[in-house]
């Protein structure tokens, strides 16, 4: 009998790590796939590499994104042999392609400063171009998968304008791993220490509101409270009761690891419970 319980203990725990080895694994391999893309009407000046937005007069054309309509950041041009799957516009003129999840290269500045791998990127001063964002930034359209420091592998300059007087910056092809979503580094503004902010979004890849922030932290709190105190009675009444009756450790023991087992157990829906609110 106390053979059986193990054996069902050990599969229990068998069966959780090969369902977090599958999501990890599912997760990965679609990390790794390029996004289906799909084609829009645009102009000549349209170039891969461009950051675009919808054209407000006709959605199934698309324009270079300018820091005005930075909200409207639709995603990335990119050649028809970049994607694994292009899907056409019907009846539209100079057709481009458009791409907003996955790794294509996209033209960037620095006018945010050298670009170093990690950051993220949003538009700059120059319409359709990229630079590296900072926390007044609402958008981003991804992190930079290489760096770029406007010295190495430059395509052009340009001179802004500014209240400071005018300044050159170096403009540059390189690789992002495109997925537009809020600022993460913006979410100083929600009053979201960084670190915690950082966690939110390797888990979420997203911005989330302080609210549900703090709400999935109270029940990763609560479940850790609840974990601890099962544990910590199960092993302490099993203790004293094999001070009690020596002979029956086995009967004690197998006791004791379902305790720690269903503590474990609390804390996993815990956590589930906190990435649902995430979500």
């Amino acid at each position: 009998m106390h053979k059986q319980n193990k054996k069902g203990l050990i599969s229990v725990i068998l069966g959780l790590t090969g369902l977090i080895v599958s999501v990890v694994s599912g997760v990965a391999f679609a990390s790794g796939n390029q996004a289906t893309v799909q084609g829009y009407g645009g102009s000549s000046q349209l170039q891969p590499g461009m950051i675009v937005r919808l054209d407000s007069k006709n959605p199934k054309n698309v324009v270079a994104l300018d820091y005005a309509n930075v909200s409207k950041m639709w995603g990335v041009i990119v050649s028809a042999n970049e994607a694994a799957i292009t899907l056409s516009q019907p009846n539209v003129s100079q057709e481009v392609y458009v791409a907003n999840s996955g790794r294509y290269s996209v033209l960037v500045s620095t006018q945010g400063g050298p670009i170093n791998v990690g950051d993220y990127i949003s538009i700059s001063s120059l319409s359709g171009v990229g630079m590296k964002a900072n926390s007044s930034d609402p958008v981003v359209l991804g992190q930079a998968a290489e760096s770029f420091n406007g010295s190495n592998n430059v395509l052009s300059t340009a001179k802004l304008n500014g209240t400071n007087g005018s300044s050159n910056v170096a403009i540059g092809l390189i690789p992002v791993d495109v997925n537009i979503i809020n600022n993460p580094l913006a979410s100083s503004s929600n009053n979201i220490p960084a670190p915690l902010s950082k966690v939110v979004h390797f888990v979420t890849n997203k911005s989330v509101s302080a609210i549900r922030v703090y709400l999935s932290l109270m029940v990763v709190l609560i479940g850790a409270v609840i974990t601890v105190a099962v544990i910590y009675s199960g092993v302490k009444n099993g203790i004293i009761s094999l001070g009690r009756n020596p002979l029956a450790k086995k009967v004690i023991g197998g006791g004791m690891l379902r305790v720690i087992a269903f503590g474990i157990i609390i804390f996993g829906l815990s956590l589930g419970g906190a990435y649902l609110l995430l979500r």
